[in-house]
């Protein structure tokens, strides 16, 4: 099971109100990683989304919800920070897990586990459609563009992890699953120079 929230910027949270979780989130440090083999920890709450450090059951620190069907909530964020300063666009997206919020009913499936990895994964690729999007846009757009670009990678995320988590039933139908891992993979790879 996966649940998602967007985490965007201050200058961005005034552009794009309708986006904004119910609950109000801590915003996350825009720093990007030096090092690919380091996870970093944002107000130790988040980790960033890396190819080399896969998530363990230990990152699941949540407390699940006993009334949830699912055994296991991978919560995981698009966050987003874009500005026009002295006519310079920039722009930062991470993809973050929060440990917090992830839980599991059973530390012990690898099958479960993969099947959260799997969600984290598709997170960054969104992350990275995300980069190469907001790559075409710059001052003299932004005003206009930025809010249909982000509500709409916004928008794919949520439907593609629901149809993941239908399509391999929630990680139950393991060739379904075996699938979207090679998809995703090769999304991945596609996408390699927005990572």
């Amino acid at each position: 099971m996966f649940t998602f929230t967007l985490l965007l910027s201050l200058w961005a949270r005034i552009l794009l109100p309708v986006l904004l979780p119910a609950a109000p989130v801590p915003p996350v440090n825009a720093a990007t990683p030096t090092d690919a083999l380091v996870v970093e920890k944002f107000n130790n709450e988040q980790l960033t989304w890396s190819a080399h450090r896969r998530l363990t059951w230990e990152d699941f620190k949540g407390q699940p919800d006993e009334e949830n069907k699912h055994h296991a909530l991978t919560a995981a964020n698009l966050a987003v920070n874009a500005k026009c300063k002295d006519n310079q666009y920039t722009y930062i997206v991470n993809c973050v897990f929060l440990p917090e919020q992830s839980w599991t009913k059973n530390k012990h499936s690898e099958k479960l586990l993969i099947h959260e990895q799997l969600h984290f994964d598709l997170t960054e690729v969104h992350a990275r459609q995300l980069r190469r999007d907001l790559q075409q846009l710059d001052c003299k757009r932004i005003k206009t563009d930025l809010n249909a670009v982000v509500a709409n990678a916004f928008k794919n995320w949520k439907a593609e992890q629901d149809h993941f988590d239908q399509a391999s039933r929630h990680g139950v139908d393991k060739q379904e699953q075996q699938v979207w891992a090679a998809g995703i993979a090769k999304r991945l790879q596609q996408l390699e120079s927005y990572q």
